[in-house]
């Protein structure tokens, strides 16, 4: 497993799945600063407030599977420490505020 990050990386992440539902899952174990929808790789990252937030989130999807409308979706922590890069379509510059794809 990755390091511990602030940024959570969720795979099986179908079209069906909207960024509400992903927030819905996340939301109980913190405030999420940023979510990144990777569309084509059927993959997620979003950006949780603190390493703790995100290190409970991951221990307790640890025993119980994630499943998002019947689908299952797996969870690691992600190999980057913070989220810079918004998507394909934002352009990230200075202290922007983050803006759903």
């Amino acid at each position: 497993m990755a390091e511990p990050s602030k940024v959570i990386h969720v795979r099986n992440v179908g079209h069906e799945i909207s960024e509400n539902d992903l927030l819905q899952l996340f939301q109980p174990f913190g405030v999420i600063t940023k979510l990144v929808m990777l569309r084509a790789k059927n993959q997620a990252l979003l950006q949780m407030q603190d390493i703790a937030s995100a290190v409970n989130a991951l221990q307790f999807y640890t025993n119980v599977q994630p499943s998002i409308r019947g689908r299952n979706v797996y969870v690691q922590f992600s190999s980057h420490q913070e989220l810079t890069i918004m998507d394909q379509n934002a352009q990230a510059r200075g202290d922007e505020e983050f803006e759903h794809g």
